[in-house]
């Protein structure tokens, strides 16, 4: 499975429950990134797209 971080970069994700809960982990995260984002942001941007493949796969 692929999903994109904020900045369009492909993510490869081999398991999806994992990835999940990483997300929810560091969503509150305030360190800036290159791109100006949050890391926080970023995870949140990803966690969207997990949840949405999880409910197409269930």
């Amino acid at each position: 499975m692929k999903i994109k971080d904020i900045t369009g970069k492909p993510i490869h994700v081999t398991n999806l429950n994992r990835a999940i809960k990483q997300c929810r982990l560091c969503i509150g995260s305030p360190f800036i990134m290159d791109s100006g984002h949050t890391v926080g942001e970023n995870y949140l941007f990803m966690l969207q797209q997990l949840i949405n493949l999880k409910k197409t796969k269930d």
